[in-house]
């Protein structure tokens, strides 16, 4: 009976994920749209500032959160973590299509065992560097079809990749230790007022409040952001490491379907097969015994 129990709830958590993914590959074609009207990181810190103050209104109202010394830590840390590779996607957008930065995103999951091997020690199988190589062959096919050099935008959205892989672990170290409504709160308004000294540093903060940008805005800070991040810390911590690696996967897949459909991307025969090494080679990767 009890294994049943838990396959049961890694079930609904692997599903939790996939549909928590499919939103999270929407948000590429949306954001690609507003920041004609807005500049990068102001973007982001006005998306994570709505989104964080969505998850205090809803939680504060039903009093279910408290904000500890050890939950103000590792929140500050992810949303650090996040805000570089937020931060990084967001201006690479601005260089690349929807779909390429959904795919290179994707590398994300490659980075991880790397990681591990820094934080607890543990060397790569066989399969990892199988799945490294397969990867690497594949996003020099999907970035480089056609004469369509690796760019800048790519390169940005490459070092997301990199935050990226990191946030995954820390989800998997801080997620069975906290709180989840507490971490989600204090990890989206770190990374809000992380963004917004980036806003003031980094670039000339610019906005035009169309509808092509609020629209964007409203639905990445809801969707995306607010429930996104704190389903995320909550989902991610009630499966196996492994499966919600193998679901993030599909954050791309997912990408690259939306960015087709409403923003008329096109992948030529070698992208796609570029694609398709990157993927495999992330699913190899942790299907590493």
């Amino acid at each position: 009976m009890k294994t049943k129990i838990q396959s049961d709830k890694h079930i609904r958590a692997d599903l939790g994920l996939l549909l928590l993914t499919m939103i999270w590959g929407t948000s590429f074609s949306l954001v690609k749209t507003a920041l004609q009207d807005v500049s990068p990181i102001l973007f982001l810190a006005i998306r994570f500032w709505i989104g964080s103050l969505i998850l205090i209104a809803i939680f504060l109202f039903q009093k279910r959160f408290f904000i500890s010394r050890d939950v103000l830590v590792k929140g500050t840390i992810l949303g650090f973590v996040m805000f570089l590779g937020m931060g990084l996607q967001t201006v690479g957008l601005k260089y690349t299509t929807a779909s390429k930065s959904g795919f290179i995103t994707g590398l994300a999951v490659i980075f991880v065992p790397f990681i591990v091997i820094f934080v607890e020690k543990v060397f790569p199988k066989k399969m990892t560097m199988l799945g490294v190589l397969l990867a690497t062959i594949g996003i020099y096919a999907l970035t480089s079809p056609r004469g369509d050099a690796f760019n800048v935008g790519d390169l940005l959205t490459l070092a997301c990749a990199f935050s990226f892989s990191f946030q995954i672990v820390f989800v998997e170290m801080f997620g069975k230790k906290c709180d989840t409504i507490s971490l989600a709160i204090v990890m989206l308004t770190m990374t809000a007022v992380f963004s917004s000294v980036g806003a003031l540093f980094l670039e000339k903060p610019e906005i035009a409040w169309t509808g092509r940008m609020i629209w964007p805005l409203l639905i990445t800070a809801t969707l995306s952001t607010a429930l996104g991040f704190y389903y995320q810390l909550y989902w991610q911590p009630k499966t196996s490491a492994t499966a919600a690696a193998v679901i993030y996967t599909m954050e791309p897949v997912f990408a690259a379907i939306f960015a087709m459909t409403f923003l008329g991307d096109r992948l030529t025969v070698l992208g796609w097969v570029g694609a398709c090494l990157i993927i495999g080679g992330t699913i190899l990767t942790e299907l590493r015994k």
